[in-house]
């Protein structure tokens, strides 16, 4: 199982490193443009729409909440990355194709993933934790032919404990040392 761990970066990369930087991208098609032609589509949405009536005993908490009540939320938004930043923007999350199969990043509030959720491009589900330093701790994958691993990482991002179960429903369990020297494994192969 130890193939079905992805042993991947955290997804696009450096979390600090934008796509923008890695691949030239016409100004049509780059993310900040997306996020500009997000960002007038619900403009226009509030200009086209009459803010709507609030109930007598509601209270005006704050403009932006009346905003968000009176417009008419999107029906769809198409895009081949979404980034949300908080009110520093340091990118927070980002829900994009990685490999050709959907993913969404977590990050911490100095911008390093923190957490990953991935599919693969066979429709492979797989969840991986990080640690501070950005290096991968713990994954849970589910493999396309049934098979499911959970891999723990040492401080290094070196597997050193595997939990398999085989598409045929058999278990195991291996432990690693240092390099990836297999230490146990358990079945042992005269117990198969």
């Amino acid at each position: 199982m130890r193939e079905a761990m992805s042993g991947e970066p955290p997804p696009n990369g450096n979390p600090d490193a934008t796509s923008e930087a890695s691949s030239p991208e016409s100004p049509e098609t780059s993310t900040d443009a997306t996020i500009g032609r997000f960002r007038d589509a619900v403009q226009s949405i509030n200009v086209a729409s009459p803010p709507t009536e609030r109930p007598p005993d509601s209270t005006n908490d704050s403009q932006a909440d009346s905003t968000d009540r009176s417009a008419a939320p999107l029906k769809r938004v198409v895009a081949e990355q979404f980034v949300l930043v908080d009110s520093r923007g340091e990118h927070r999350a980002t829900l994009s194709l990685d490999d050709g199969g959907p993913a969404l990043a977590l990050s911490d509030a100095s911008g390093r993933a923190r957490a990953a959720i991935r599919l693969g491009v066979d429709g492979a589900p797989s969840v991986v934790l990080y640690d501070t330093s950005g290096r991968r701790r713990l994954e849970v994958a589910l493999k396309a032919d049934g098979a499911t691993g959970l891999g723990l990482y040492d401080e290094t991002g070196e597997g050193r404990a595997e939990l398999v179960v085989s598409g045929s429903g058999a278990p195991s369990v291996s432990l690693f040392g240092p390099h990836g020297k297999r230490l146990a494994k358990l079945p042992t192969s005269r117990e198969r």
